[in-house]
């Protein structure tokens, strides 16, 4: 049988509910047929999941293998499909859309591999890194060719419509790689599945609000939309790529202000705000980074022997003894006496 897996909760019957939409209600699901022999995995995907939850039908490609390992996640307002997917043609037709009466939106960001999308009488073909916006009440269908990396969101009509004047028209319409709102919702996206604190807690509606305006963003928000995304989701996302890109670099004496700014092209007074908003700094917020990094080695038996004056150097510090008196302001302690498991006197 195909494994599917949830990382997240337990799952528990819901009466009178197929069983795709129990394992979807409000969680965290993996559906992967690694463990299905080849010949056998499209009908396995179709009947358990294809027609259960997706309601798509799906017709194999003669040249190309069939894989799925897909992970999806129901947040308030959002559905989240994110994985490998190729080898098949999965439509919704008259028929399925039958099944399945829906008005939703869906936004389809291709990460790689050449994904061949049509809504209606119009076709697209993805590349790496594109994405298109869809009517899933639509007739529509998705080819995905190997190696078939995807990342798929589903939002209500309801919610997602009044974000952007005309939505009808936004349809397949090429949204192209380099487009900055895309970059950041797939590195927000990524992040935020990543962080199974937010994943299981009360922030899930603000991240669906997030992600809500950043899709809007991408299409075309009315201006009452963007100026709230410019508060919300697109400050969330900037903030969540910066912290990270701190994190990646905290060990580097020349992590800057400036350099961070660079690298997401952007001016060193936004990144300022973006942390003042949070009532700190980006200098506060390294130096804590740095000395949290510094004290993790500094009681790691496996570093006992290294000079602090080395530890310092590898946490990111420039000058030991600046480091020596933010450490002690810090933790009320010495490094030395925190490396020997006594407080100071």
């Amino acid at each position: 049988m195909s494994d599917i897996s949830d990382s997240s909760r337990s799952l528990s019957p819901v009466p009178d509910m197929p069983l795709g939409m129990q394992l979807l209600a409000g969680g965290s699901v993996r559906f992967t047929l690694e463990n299905i022999p080849e010949g056998e995995r499209l009908p396995v995907f179709r009947e358990v999941f294809g027609r259960t939850v997706l309601k798509y039908d799906l017709e194999p490609l003669r040249d190309v293998p069939f894989e799925v390992d897909l992970k999806f996640q129901a947040l308030p307002g959002l559905m989240m499909m994110s994985g490998r997917a190729h080898g098949s043609r999965n439509r919704r037709t008259r028929e399925t859309q039958a099944a399945d009466p829906t008005d939703d939106i869906g936004m389809i960001v291709n990460i790689r591999g050449a994904h061949r999308v049509t809504h209606g009488r119009q076709e697209l073909v993805l590349g790496d890194g594109e994405a298109a916006l869809v009517s899933l009440g639509e007739v529509c269908s998705f080819t995905h060719r190997p190696p078939g990396d995807i990342l798929a969101l589903r939002v209500p009509r309801k919610q997602f419509a009044p974000l952007v004047p005309g939505v009808d028209d936004c349809y397949m319409r090429l949204i192209p790689s380099t487009t900055p709102a895309l970059k950041l919702l797939t590195g927000y996206i990524k992040l935020v599945q990543d962080d199974q604190n937010i994943m299981a807690s009360e922030l899930q509606h603000l991240v669906a609000g997030h992600v809500h305006d950043l899709m809007a963003v991408m299409v075309g928000a009315t201006r009452d939309a963007a100026e709230r995304a410019e508060g919300g989701g697109l400050r969330a996302a900037r903030l969540r790529a910066i912290k990270q890109d701190i994190a990646r670099s905290i060990d580097r004496a020349d992590l800057s202000l400036a350099t961070i700014a660079a690298r997401h092209s952007c001016t060193p007074r936004l990144i300022q705000r973006l942390f003042e908003a949070e009532q700190t700094t980006f200098a506060d917020y390294v130096l804590s980074l740095r000395l949290a990094r510094a004290h993790r080695m500094l009681i790691d038996p496996g570093r006992a022997g290294e000079k602090i004056s080395s530890i310092a150097f590898d946490a990111g510090f420039a000058d030991v003894s600046y480091f020596n008196r933010a450490f002690r302001q810090h933790y009320g302690d010495t490094p030395s006496s925190v490396r020997a498991g006594r407080p100071m006197n």
